[in-house]
């Protein structure tokens, strides 16, 4: 089978890819399956279409899978036919990625310096620097894309304060852990009940979502 593997921490430009795989597979007449859970899985990739359809599968949450699945797979992988993409939405871990068979092809999707260092800027105090960056990115970026970064970011910031299993790399966690380090539980709390609110906002036409985020960045950041 062809392997292709779609990740990294830019999820917007990693789903536009898998779009564009599946809008070829389509037109091609190619059989789409998507395949998000490892049950049955080695049936499922073998599985050989009854009208000669070319077999083509998009495997997802394969990072939550366990090692006797993963070893099921790359069986299947290594012989079957057809054409497998692996999406996930952030970087998948090193154990993942050498459980997939040689050869497989590899295509990363980093978020720019520029959204990290954003995000990095992001603790109490520091307004006025997130607000020229916020700027800087917007020009970029559409806003949609780092009001759902800055949620996420939030989310994982709550999660590094409160909760010490985070499926990420050690220096990741202790990267969030010391940003979370600079907020109190309460305002992040706060934060994530802002972002909620605004999101609601947008959604019913009551606010405008470039302008919010500059809100929140000085109200929030104080």
């Amino acid at each position: 089978m062809k392997v292709i593997v779609l990740h990294g921490d830019n999820e917007r430009a990693s789903y536009q890819r898998l779009e564009k795989f599946i809008e070829v597979a389509r037109a091609r007449g190619w059989q789409v399956n998507f395949l998000d859970s490892p049950e049955g899985i080695s049936e499922k990739l073998s599985r050989v279409s009854l009208f000669g359809q070319q077999p083509f599968f998009v495997i997802r949450n394969i990072n939550k899978w366990p090692p006797s699945a993963l070893k099921k797979t790359k069986k299947v992988l290594e012989k079957g036919e057809g054409t497998v993409v692996v999406y996930h939405h952030d970087f998948l871990g090193k154990t993942t990625l050498e459980s997939l068979p040689k050869g497989v092809k590899l295509e990363e999707f980093k978020l720019p310096k520029l959204i990290f260092d954003f995000l990095d800027s992001f603790y109490p105090g520091n307004a006025k620097r997130t607000l020229t960056l916020l700027h800087q990115v917007l020009k970029k970026e559409p806003p949609e894309f780092v009001f759902a970064l800055l949620a996420r970011h939030v989310r994982d910031l709550y999660w590094a304060k409160t909760d010490s299993s985070m499926p990420y790399p050690p220096w990741r966690i202790q990267k969030l852990k010391n940003q979370a380090g600079k907020f109190s539980q309460e305002a992040l709390e706060e934060i994530i009940k802002s972002l909620s609110e605004t999101d609601i906002k947008v959604k019913t036409s009551q606010a405008e979502l470039a302008s919010s985020l500059d809100l929140l960045a000085v109200t929030l950041l104080k």
